[in-house]
């Protein structure tokens, strides 16, 4: 009777353990899927962003801001004065961070769209561009890789995913400016975004709007 009892004990214990397992798997997989497309729509409107201001700038000037304007207003009011609005709640559910939806939501999107106003601002078309691009693949690139490949962590960072951010930013960046300042670029957006404690769609583009504006 009591091997019985011990052996169903175990039972019990391996069964709960496994689910257990069973439900951080399941977790880690819906988090890497999200992940996943929130970085790649990260990378595909930056992409459309930079088209959109590359073509439209030296055409309409600085209205070229009105669309991300009114993006940021609808993003910022639609949850909280209409939370029940569907393609609200759609993109939440999809694309967001879960505490995010909780403690704000489209902030990524609202951030990154903050951030970009500094390049399109205070720089020529070009360089501009770059900076958006150099936010835009990098941070998804850093991302993806960081979380495949990091091994060598910083913080919530890792080196891997810094590698990844300037080789592709870097790449990115020289379809519109010289490659010397497509590197100068990428690699202090890689610093910034391997040491920074700011939100990564703010304190890149500030700090390479300033660089490009200054130094370059």
């Amino acid at each position: 009777m009591v091997y019985l009892t011990r052996r169903t004990g175990i039972m019990i214990s391996c069964y709960y353990n496994i689910k257990r397992l069973i439900r951080v798997s399941v977790g880690s997989l819906d988090e890497d899927m999200l992940e996943l497309k929130r970085q790649l729509v990260h990378l595909i409107n930056g992409s459309a962003i930079t088209a959109a201001v590359f073509v439209l700038k030296p055409v309409i000037g600085l209205l070229v801001l009105a669309p991300l304007l009114v993006a940021l207003v609808l993003l910022f009011f639609a949850p909280r004065l209409w939370p029940d609005l569907r393609i609200a709640n759609h993109l939440m559910y999809h694309f967001e961070r879960r505490k995010d939806i909780v403690e704000f939501p489209f902030r990524g999107a609202i951030f990154y769209g903050l951030g970009i106003i500094a390049p399109i601002v205070l720089l020529d078309r070009n360089h501009g561009c770059a900076v958006i691009l150099v936010l835009s693949v990098g941070d998804a690139f850093s991302n993806l890789v960081g979380r495949r490949y990091g091994r060598v962590r910083i913080g919530h960072r890792s080196i891997e995913g810094s590698a990844g951010f300037f080789v592709t930013s870097w790449a990115a960046a020289s379809l519109l400016v010289s490659p010397s300042h497509a590197f100068v670029l990428a690699f202090t957006g890689a610093v910034i975004e391997l040491f920074g404690v700011w939100d990564d769609n703010l304190s890149i583009p500030l700090g390479l709007s300033i660089l490009a504006k200054f130094f370059l």
